[in-house]
């Protein structure tokens, strides 16, 4: 008898976190982007297929300036990407061949994008370009951001069911339920509000400098070629807040590309 009881207390709760999740999956469904329209996929599918022609025809600034054109409508492949990045490395462009790697990476998350960029930074000596476990784990983190979000919540839902139940049912004070559901919220509230991949960003130009404050009367720290990448800590009016050899310095903005697709 009293497993029955307890096997109906748990249905009851699972029923009302059920109901919650629903809801909750709805708002969310309503407030995603709808994707494009066929016709806006079709031109986008020619003008892909036009690019990868004359990539393949070793027209490369053409093929570049067509996977530009996408890249800047919002359309662009992982294939695309890394067709960008090899471009820019023929021409020289070390900037802008490791930011496309950049965003193949993220495109892809393929660890050989991250080799490549170990392989150009040592070369190169350029800075900022951390240990491949480090970056895999956090792109992770990344990619899973919404599976996370919606387990901690559930989790929560679950909880908050449980602690009305205890209360109004089974009349206990629900101590460990609670201590449950304030733990869950603190982490959705970590969850959503700081994001563990920190936003970087890769120097497009030679003879970059680096300032002490967010000002152009400010004293030098440094001059530094392209293709560094830097850790984006804020924003100052035209100024980025980024850090460099474990320090806080200031950069143009538009000398600096930010890594985000």
């Amino acid at each position: 008898m009293q497993s029955e009881i307890r096997i109906l207390r748990i249905y009851r709760i699972g029923r009302i976190s059920l109901l919650i999740i629903l809801i909750l999956s709805s708002v969310v469904t309503i407030a995603s982007p709808q994707p494009a329209s066929s016709q806006q996929t079709d031109v986008s599918a020619i003008a892909l297929a036009k690019a990868d022609s004359l990539y393949s025809t070793k027209q490369y600034t053409q093929a570049f300036e067509h996977y530009q054109a996408l890249y800047s409508g919002g359309r662009y492949s992982s294939s695309m990407l890394l067709k960008m990045a090899y471009i820019q490395e023929g021409l020289g462009h070390l900037g802008e061949s490791l930011y496309y790697l950049n965003l193949y990476f993220l495109a892809s998350n393929d660890a050989q994008a991250l080799k490549k960029m170990e392989e150009l930074a040592k070369k190169n000596n350029l800075e900022g370009y951390e240990a491949s476990e480090t970056i895999k784990l956090l792109a992770w983190l990344q990619e899973q951001y919404s599976t996370i979000a919606y387990v901690i919540a559930t989790a929560s839902v679950f909880l908050l069911a449980l602690m009305f139940y205890q209360r109004t049912k089974m009349q206990t004070h629900p101590s460990l339920a609670g201590i449950g559901l304030a733990v869950t919220l603190a982490m959705l509230f970590f969850h959503i509000n700081f994001n563990l991949k920190s936003e970087r960003g890769i120097v497009a130009q030679s003879q970059t400098y680096l300032m002490s404050g967010p000002s152009a009367g400010s004293s030098l720290v440094a001059i530094i070629g392209e293709g560094h990448q830097l850790e984006i800590k804020g924003r100052q009016d035209v100024w980025l807040r980024v850090s460099w050899k474990q320090k806080e310095v200031f950069v143009k903005e538009f000398l600096v590309r930010p890594v985000r697709l």
